[in-house]
């Protein structure tokens, strides 16, 4: 599985590009050469999509697969040559890249995840399947939007589509952005849209950088932090990209709206052709796992469904990464060419030739910390148990200087609650580098007085940590609404604390995200809130870290406290927030766990 930085030398990562642009510099992008052919492709309702095709050289007439790509991202953006695609070509394939609605040279409207991709990946799928060029056998690839639209085509269920390999896409936009567990992301709505925006990443180095890097700027930390947010995109954004945030806003709640835009667990299910998801560790998605969830609904061959999980941004989930990444040392095994999995992949399901991508098992995964990936027949892996580790205090549990603790053994009296104030005129900023979505370091916020931090103490074993886990919390605030933040770390030997999960809530969704059900001040809730993905294993000596606090900017829009319509709230309120744990009320955090 292995592949060598030489394989992947043409392939730059779009977060190393977005990491050039934060500091300046616009980085020449190695342009794709001119198609072999170029239209507009006519739709069912006539509007017409700037639809590129590449044919191998050597086909002497002779028809080929095709691989088609669709995408929100103008070439001189992000690239499409940079993704390695060419690759395609010279393996035999007929290579189709296709701008969606309204982005580019392509007609209509762009509308986020709108109903019409799924139709208009058919009617394109099914275009490419007719063409003399084609064998009739057609994949779609992608990663992020890209895989959004395949997913979308595959539920659709061309005849011609025969596979597709998504990499990290959102499928849950209230577990992830825009939304993440309720709570407005102004930075990703607004720096995504402006991204599509733009003609070339020139313009992020010119009077935008306020959003990238957001903190960089003091223009752009005023625009994030204005209210409303209703307004807060004018003079940004335009068009359909003004619109596309503005209609986030007004639809703060899974509506119909929403449902509109989103593959429904029935949906996933019925797709019936071979897929392989791919995701990472270091991505913040839960859309791989939503969609392998789903799609595992349908019992199908050994090889028509497979997981891989890498270790991995968000941006490196399509290009592959190297042997280290932020604090992580990985090993000479992490590195993979996963240009050279997808052609496996490929000519396994649309050339009928070679045994696939050779995986460790049906779902292949990478254990950070013991650096090794580890092959299941399913996953969650059937040797995963949860295990529970209390939250426990004497009240004084804040900062790492506190006396919070997490313990094996449930509370059997009393014990005093921990309580903090959340800000919203100064909410916690998170540390991540900027325009990276790599690892970070907790450092700051395991001394912030106004987190609270449960410490597990050293371990006296390693302890494998597999899926997604979660937080149960017994809680109440002195306000109609307020949002609870969750990191889990590592503390380790050196002193640093690295996170591994993330998991928010605004508690007006604490009973689920079709409706807002503000708190009655001072009463205590029980909520569940879950953690995101973590392939770990965290050796003896190293502790772990519960961070619980209220915000987390800029990742998501600090909570006014009002109750107020996230869209035109302007009054602020600072919020007494209470966790309770004792026992009628065992605050605890849960982890799925390899024995």
């Amino acid at each position: 599985m292995s592949g060598s930085a030489a394989d992947r030398s043409e392939s730059v990562s779009s977060t190393a590009l977005l990491a050039a642009a934060a500091r300046g510099e616009a980085p020449p992008l190695d342009r794709m050469p001119p198609p072999d052919h170029r239209l507009r492709l006519a739709v069912r309702d006539g509007v017409r999509l700037d639809t590129q095709v590449w044919l191998p050289a050597d086909t002497a007439g002779h028809p080929v697969p095709a691989i088609l790509l669709r995408t929100p991202y103008k070439e001189g953006v992000l690239g499409f040559r940079r993704l390695g695609v060419l690759r395609y070509v010279e393996a035999g394939y007929a290579l189709v890249i296709q701008m969606i609605r309204g982005i580019g040279e392509s007609e209509g409207t762009f509308s986020f995840n709108a109903p019409h991709e799924r139709s208009d990946g058919y009617d394109t799928v099914e275009w490419i399947a007719a063409q003399p060029w084609c064998t009739g056998d057609v994949g779609m690839d992608g990663s992020s939007y890209l895989a959004m639209t395949a997913i979308l085509a595959a539920v659709a269920r061309p005849p011609h589509l025969r596979c597709i390999v998504p990499a990290v896409p959102s499928l849950d936009f209230f577990r992830e952005p825009p939304y993440p567990g309720g709570m407005f992301c102004r930075q990703h709505t607004m720096r995504w849209a402006f991204l599509l925006q733009i003609e070339s990443m020139a313009e992020l180095t010119g009077g935008f950088m306020g959003i990238l890097p957001l903190l960089g700027d003091p223009a752009g930390l005023q625009r994030m932090l204005s209210r409303p947010a209703l307004d807060a995109a004018d003079g940004l954004l335009k068009g359909d990209f003004l619109a596309h945030y503005r209609d986030v806003l007004a639809h703060p709640s899974f509506d119909d709206w929403w449902q509109a835009r989103t593959a429904s667990a029935k949906e996933l299910a019925g797709i019936d052709i071979p897929t392989l998801v791919v995701s990472g560790n270091f991505d913040l998605c839960v859309g791989p796992l939503t969609l392998w969830r789903g799609i595992e609904a349908r019992k199908l061959g050994a090889d028509q469904r497979q997981l891989l999980i890498g270790p991995w941004d968000h941006g490196q989930c399509y290009s592959g990464g190297g042997t280290s990444l932020g604090p992580y040392e990985l090993g000479e095994d992490a590195a993979l060419d996963l240009g050279a999995l997808r052609i496996a992949f490929f000519d396994r399901h649309l050339k009928r030739q070679g045994p696939g991508p050779a995986l460790h098992g049906r779902a292949s995964v990478f254990i950070t910390g013991a650096n090794v990936w580890r092959g299941f027949d399913a996953f969650p892996p059937r040797e995963v148990s949860s295990l529970s580790l209390y939250l426990s205090s004497q009240g004084r549990a804040n900062s790492a200087r506190g006396d919070g603790r997490l313990l094996h053994d449930a509370p059997t009296g009393p014990q005093p609650a921990d309580s903090f104030v959340d800000d919203p005129g100064l909410p916690h900023i998170s540390t991540m580098l900027e325009a990276t979505g790599r690892p970070y370091e907790l450092r700051e916020r395991e001394r912030d007085h106004e987190t609270l931090v449960y410490d597990s103490g050293p371990l006296t074993e390693p302890l494998t940590v597999l899926g997604e886990g979660a937080v149960e919390l017994f809680t109440s605030a002195d306000v109609p609404d307020a949002d609870l933040v969750l990191l889990l770390g590592e503390h380790r030997a050196d002193g640093s604390t690295i996170q591994l999960a993330a998991g928010q809530l605004r508690l007006r969704y604490r009973e689920g995200f079709d409706a807002e059900r503000v708190l009655t001040p001072g009463e205590p809730v029980r909520v569940q809130i879950p953690l995101t993905y973590v392939g770990h294993q965290v050796p003896a000596g190293s502790c772990l870290r519960l961070f619980v606090s209220g915000s987390n900017f800029p990742f998501a829009d600090p909570n006014l406290h009002s109750g107020e319509p996230v869209a035109s709230a302007v009054t602020m309120r600072r919020a007494l927030q209470t966790v309770l744990h004792d026992a009628a009320h065992p605050s605890r955090l849960i982890l799925p766990v390899l024995p």
